[in-house]
């Protein structure tokens, strides 16, 4: 099987008499996992490879030991590849610069708290 670093690859896999789709594989343990955790709330069947494996570069070859995320059946490919997108797509904050009441510092709109004293936004 051809280990490329393309996060996107959709490869096959067959584990324990399943044909199992591969739909990430991320040298961030924690992009993969958090992918998995959606899944898993979303009642999609996933299984986790590498998981260990991941922090033993550079004894073994990167693309080797990347973590990865299979789904365990076709039917639930396309709910978790929406899922995937959903979850890779980043809203912008809407909103403007505030400026902190108490210190003045302006932060952008996306914080809730001053950075410099702690002041909530109000």
């Amino acid at each position: 099987m051809n280990r490329s670093l393309n996060p996107n690859r959709i490869g096959t896999i067959h584990r324990l008499g399943v044909n199992m789709k591969i739909i990430l594989s991320s040298p961030n343990l924690n992009e993969v996992a958090q992918l998995r955790n959606m899944l898993d709330r979303a009642g999609i069947a996933c299984f986790m490879r590498n998981e260990v494996s991941a922090g033993l570069s550079p004894e073994i070859p990167l693309a080797e030991g990347l973590p990865e995320l299979w789904i365990q059946a076709d039917h639930d490919l396309a709910e978790a590849l929406r899922i995937k997108a959903a979850c890779q797509t980043v809203s912008p904050v809407g909103g403007a610069n505030w400026v902190c009441p108490v210190c003045g510092e302006t932060s952008e709109p996306q914080f809730t708290s001053c950075w410099k004293c702690g002041v909530n936004k109000t």
